[in-house]
């Protein structure tokens, strides 16, 4: 089994176990609603490490597209340097909070499209350079996906990842709650068999190791949990995730550290987009 099947059959699996889990599962359903507020932050903030490595990266590229942007968070700084950014992302609730980010910094060179970026029905122009900031992880068609950010891109990509999905050290707890192992989503060493697969040359940084997961209050940290790992409130599973939670919630300067979300190491992968690599 290649690279490609690999990430496609594992993310398959991953989903079939949350919709399986889910007593009101909706596919039309907005995940970020409610949520998407927690993803803006100043553009005009200084002294952010990622910032400046990612300008850095991205010198020379006069254009950016943002896959998976969101409120903006990169991409409204990254166009303060920039003739325009234009984000991708099919999150109507992120949208509408790049909208009003937008205006209310004053920045108005960046263009935002709703889309699933792997099923875009429509072209867009010709970017120097794309980001594509912690979506990959749940993509199934990863194929396409790459594929078309080739297609939109000239001069280089970056891809911001964890070496393991996001999520994955909530396991412990899906296993507690529903008494199974967790499928979890793919991370970068599988993403780095989907590029060579592909037909690219990736180049892998590390970033940072990132420390606990710290939640300000127990009621935020039971809120949280229960949107990712599937629980609906007043059910028998609520309870065990709260009784659960007085062992996994650790007090520490701060608020709350989730026990065993410590270590997770966020990467960079880039690549040069070739002819070959842009062809579906």
């Amino acid at each position: 089994m290649g690279g490609i099947e690999r990430w496609r059959t594992q993310v398959k699996a991953h989903h079939s176990q949350s919709i399986a889990a889910q007593i009101d599962f909706d596919p039309e359903q907005d995940f970020w609603q409610g949520l998407a507020h927690k993803f803006r932050d100043d553009p005009y903030r200084l002294n952010d490490p990622l910032l400046v490595r990612l300008e850095k990266e991205f010198t020379g590229c006069d254009s950016l597209l943002d896959v998976g942007g969101g409120a903006g968070r990169l991409a409204l700084p990254l166009a303060l340097h920039r003739e325009k950014v234009t984000v991708v992302d099919s999150s109507e609730s992120m949208l509408n909070q790049l909208k009003e980010a937008s205006v209310e910094s004053g920045i108005n060179n960046v263009e935002a499209f709703r889309s699933l970026w792997e099923r875009l029905s429509f072209n867009v122009s010709i970017h120097s350079g794309s980001l594509c900031s912690h979506v990959v992880y749940g993509i199934e068609d990863i194929e396409t996906f790459v594929r078309n950010i080739n297609r939109f891109t000239a001069d280089r990509v970056i891809v911001l990842a964890f070496m393991r999905s996001p999520q994955a050290h909530l396991e412990v707890l899906w296993e507690l709650i529903h008494g199974e192992k967790r499928i979890n989503l793919p991370g970068v060493p599988e993403l780095m068999g989907v590029l060579w697969e592909i037909g690219m040359i990736p180049e892998l940084s590390i970033l940072e190791t990132l420390g606990p997961h710290i939640y300000e209050s127990e009621i935020e940290a039971i809120n949280d949990l229960r949107k990712r790992i599937y629980v609906n409130e007043g059910t028998e599973k609520d309870k065990d995730l709260i009784s659960l939670l007085q062992v996994h919630l650790s007090p520490v300067e701060g608020g709350l550290e989730l026990v065993g979300s410590a270590g997770r190491t966020m990467c960079l992968v880039r690549w040069k987009p070739n002819e070959l690599s842009r062809s579906l």
